[in-house]
């Protein structure tokens, strides 16, 4: 029996594009789906295999995978005012690349997507010290929007991650899989509390039941006590202001109370 061009295309792809395939087996109608992964899956090989299967795909990209397309380079980019970008389609793969300038430059393929219209979005800009509103390609807003809760549940297991070294390779994986686990835990926790907490003074005389912690923050209840503690800042002082329903201790001439 000979072999499946399919599978045989399959077999010069990178590992991680070989990942994505073998999760995508089981789609029966595959014109249905948008694919959406990160840069250690996508490669143009992977995007112009997804479209010849009848999958469109999206996913940022090591600026070593985007082929022949002269995209400005990072360095270059840099130095343009932020939110500027540049792109480039691979008509002979029909794939197309773009480079934004982002906090960081972000390069980004789909074999189905388009740079137009341009999107606001607001990011903190070095050179004028603040928050601006730049211009963002319509291919990474939807991006943005399909991959943030993989993306943040990235963010929040490197940001806490398990740190046990271990001599056996395998060491990190297990570790990596008790981080994700803790972390779907905890979100698990906070969503069946759905924030219905019951305050208490501290004479243990419940407050009242509040959907947030904003709410009890603003609610003008029980917020001041006296009791000598160290202060949340850098003071040479020793305030003696301390909220047992926000549980900080407080600067009184230094903050508005009403804000508390």
């Amino acid at each position: 029996m000979g072999e499946h061009p399919e599978d045989t295309a399959r077999d010069y792809l990178l590992l991680g594009s070989r990942v994505v395939l073998n999760m995508l087996d089981c789609i029966k109608k595959p014109e249905t789906h948008c694919v959406y992964f990160d840069n250690f899956f996508t490669s143009r090989d992977l995007l112009i295999h997804l479209r010849n299967l009848g999958f469109r795909a999206t996913g940022t990209v090591r600026e070593n995978r985007v082929g022949d397309c002269p995209l400005l380079s990072s360095n270059a980019l840099k130095k343009i005012v932020l939110g500027n970008y540049d792109y480039q389609f691979d008509k002979k793969g029909e794939v197309l690349f773009v480079r934004w300038h982002d906090n960081r430059c972000v390069t980004i393929g789909s074999n189905f997507d388009k740079v137009e219209s341009l999107r606001a979005t607001i990011r903190y800009s070095r050179q004028a010290s603040k928050k601006t509103q730049v211009q963002q390609p319509a291919i990474l807003k939807l991006y943005n929007a399909y991959m943030r809760g993989v993306d943040h549940h990235d963010w929040l297991v490197g940001k806490y991650t398990t740190i046990i070294r271990g001599k056996r390779w395998y060491w990190v994986l297990f570790t990596r899989m008790l981080d994700m686990a803790l972390k779907y835990c905890y979100s698990s926790i906070l969503e069946i509390g759905h924030w219905k907490t019951e305050y208490y003074t501290s004479n243990g005389i419940p407050i009242k039941s509040v959907e947030n912690d904003t709410d009890i923050r603003f609610d003008g209840i029980c917020h001041m006590t006296d009791e000598r503690r160290r202060v949340r800042a850098k003071w040479n002082g020793k305030p003696k202001t301390y909220c047992v329903k926000c549980r900080v201790t407080l600067l009184i001439n230094s903050i508005d109370l009403n804000t508390v």
